[in-house]
């Protein structure tokens, strides 16, 4: 009762039945609409604009020079901070050390570390923003 079409596969002539000859024409056009859609994405430029989370448009330079002033900002809120807290923010991210290796160089647990860890980064996010 399958219908069978005769396709050509990898060079040769193959007999398959209609709903595979079917699905495999169907499979081909969504290829070539995936294709498609990947060179129009492709060929946009690196500097066209692109909304962000915030809905403004941002342009390449634009975005480095906030990002520098971010950085800098961040900067002057480290180097605010007491002694403490930039040798904990040091251990962690210039070191590398994890939160039971900070704690056992405190004499503290590791949720400890992660407390006042994550009070610095509340303090140092709202002198960045």
């Amino acid at each position: 009762m399958n219908d069978y079409v005769v396709i050509i596969y990898n060079g040769e002539q193959v007999s398959v039945p209609k709903e595979v000859a079917d699905f495999l024409e169907q499979d081909r056009k969504r290829q070539q609409a995936q294709d498609k859609q990947d060179a129009r994405h492709l060929s946009k430029s690196e500097f066209e604009t692109v909304p962000s989370g915030s809905d403004c448009v941002r342009r390449p330079v634009e975005d480095a020079a906030l990002r520098n002033l971010q950085l800098e900002n961040l900067r002057k809120a480290i180097a605010e901070l007491d002694v403490q807290g930039q040798n904990l923010l040091s251990l962690r991210y210039s070191d590398a050390l994890t939160m039971d290796e900070i704690g056992q160089i405190y004499g503290i647990s590791k949720m400890a570390v992660s407390k006042r860890l994550k009070k610095l980064h509340e303090k140092l996010g709202s002198s960045v923003s």
